[in-house]
């Protein structure tokens, strides 16, 4: 009973203690001979799926090694098969609990703080767990951990066969089922975990490094911003007819994400000494003066900013701003401005192309006004309606009262109602309805919907590719000859109570020759 028990504290610590000492060496020379290998070059998650196969084979082979010299080196073995291979059962146990409530609970962020429970639960794995939060390999933590404690009971199992000193009996033949079971479930909860992994990576693998973009970020668009050198904005060939001069009189302006490039232009062109007052009043040495014209409220002046279009309305309506370029209002933006006894005031400045898109792997090439209408109503549920593969669609869609949601509510489904948005088809920014449709988890499967020049000139994707409509596809000549079904325009937006002079002669100046100049030169086609 004795050695029995003795037995048991010796396996235990053996794999609590001995085998995450060695996966955290282990984690130590594989990151000193991966960083020479240039694993980045192949994609972020070819990186992760290598990494994760790495971890994966070396934590079994590291079990192995420790249970195969276990069971070799121990000399009193229980003789039941109940007290040899329990104590190898434990640990996966353990381990296997604390994963579960922790995937439970966290609902799959492997940055919640219940994964810091999980790493807690035994001390030895600290440093392991930390260095792989570090690169942001959160999710190797619990797999190579239960890999290694399946590897030490593989051990165990191949000296027994080699050497001949398995326990046999029905009882015996039972427990090592139940062990096998239980192999089995560990291996399928890793593949669970780590299934987007292993999808995103085997694709990466096979069809390239993605090159998908996020959706612009405030220093994206301060490499836009007037007077910035090098900004690649429209530039007229002389002066400006219209020069405003006094900084207290100038036009405040705001927008969607897509029309800061012409807006910006507007700027440059127009708003004379704003860039110098900007570079005298900046309020320290380090500030990059760009900012004052995306995000102007930390300056001196909030003369120019691109909140995107769904806060851009709220500051018109709420006096904040003078002009926004945006889509056309939502429903809740139109009864919000009723509400205040004001009207707004939409002046046509350019046109746009409201376009669909697939990945550019997907085989549909076009698709009727009426199928689209059918996908986001749920009608329409496979691409093999649509002339396409057997998979299913996943209709991406924007937030509330953003410009794409509002255009795509008012003009393509009308009075239909959508599909709700769930947390796998919402997308945040147009350019992260972008990235979602190319990225390879759903190269075949998705669709979605942005502005043409969005998605070709600010975020330049290669990975997707535009559906014609009812045939026609969106090219500049299809938009300014409105053949192209979803022509849309791009709104200079004011308020029907404002009735600043300097407002009126900004409007009237970018419907010239020279602001309708700026406009094509920006890649939109003119209002006239």
């Amino acid at each position: 009973m004795l050695s029995n028990k003795k037995y048991l504290g010796t396996s235990l610590a053996t794999q609590m203690i001995l085998i995450p000492f060695l996966l955290t060496i282990g984690l130590l020379m594989v990151s000193s001979i991966t960083d020479g290998l240039s694993l980045y070059e192949l994609g972020r998650d070819a990186r992760k799926l290598i990494l994760l196969l790495i971890a994966l084979t070396g934590s079994v082979m590291v079990g192995i090694f420790v249970g195969y010299f276990f069971a070799r080196l121990s000399k009193h073995k229980p003789d039941s098969a109940k007290e040899r291979y329990f104590p190898a059962l434990v640990p996966i146990i353990y381990a296997l609990v604390f994963a579960i409530v922790a995937l439970t609970f966290s609902k799959g962020n492997f940055n919640s703080g219940w994964w810091g429970v999980y790493a807690l639960k035994n001390p030895m794995l600290l440093i392991f767990g930390l260095g792989l939060s570090l690169s942001g390999l959160h999710f190797i933590i619990p797999v190579a951990e239960l890999m290694g404690y399946v590897g030490f009971l593989m051990g165990i199992g191949l000296f027994e066969w080699t050497a001949k000193t398995a326990v046999n009996g029905a009882l015996a033949r039972n427990f090592k089922v139940a062990l096998a079971l239980l192999c089995f479930f560990v291996f399928a909860f890793s593949g669970i975990v780590t299934r987007e992994v292993i999808n995103n990576g085997m694709i990466e693998l096979l069809y390239g490094k993605s090159t998908v973009g996020k959706d612009l970020t405030e220093f994206d668009l301060m490499e836009k911003a007037p007077f910035k050198p090098d900004n690649g904005l429209a530039k007229l060939d002389k002066p400006a007819s219209l020069q405003f001069t006094k900084l207290d009189s100038m036009p405040r302006l705001d927008g969607a994400t897509a029309a800061y490039p012409v807006y910006a232009a507007f700027v440059e062109a127009v708003y004379k000494g704003l860039g110098d007052y900007y570079t005298v009043n900046k309020n320290n040495n380090e500030k990059d003066i760009s900012t004052a014209f995306v995000a102007s409220e930390r300056f001196p002046l909030d003369l120019v900013k691109c909140s995107k279009t769904g806060t851009a309305y709220e500051r018109l309506i709420a006096g904040q701003t003078d002009m926004i370029f945006v889509a056309e209002p939502s429903k809740a933006h139109l009864e919000e401005i009723k509400a205040k006894g004001d009207e707004f005031v939409l002046t046509p400045i350019g046109s746009e192309a409201f376009v669909f898109f697939t990945n550019s792997k997907n085989s549909v090439e076009s698709l009727t006004v009426k199928q689209i209408q059918d996908i986001y109503s749920g009608k329409i549920t496979r691409w093999k309606e649509v002339g396409g593969p057997w998979n299913k669609i996943l209709p991406y869609q924007r937030p509330e009262n953003s410009g794409s949601q509002t255009v795509m509510q008012n003009k393509v489904m009308k009075d239909m109602i959508m599909l709700e948005q769930t947390r796998e088809t919402r997308a945040g920014g147009m350019g992260e309805i972008i990235s979602q449709v190319a990225s390879y988890k759903n190269a075949k499967n998705a669709i979605g919907y942005s502005f043409m020049y969005y998605s070709t000139e600010m975020i330049r994707n290669n990975q997707i590719k535009y559906l014609a409509i009812d045939g026609v596809k969106p090219t500049p000549e299809t938009v300014r000859n409105k053949t192209y079904p979803f022509t849309v325009p791009v709104y200079a937006v004011t308020l029907k109570s404002n009735k600043k002079e300097n407002v009126s002669k900004f409007l009237n100046w970018i419907l010239s020759e020279e602001g309708q100049g700026l406009v094509e030169e920006t890649g939109y086609v003119s209002a006239k």
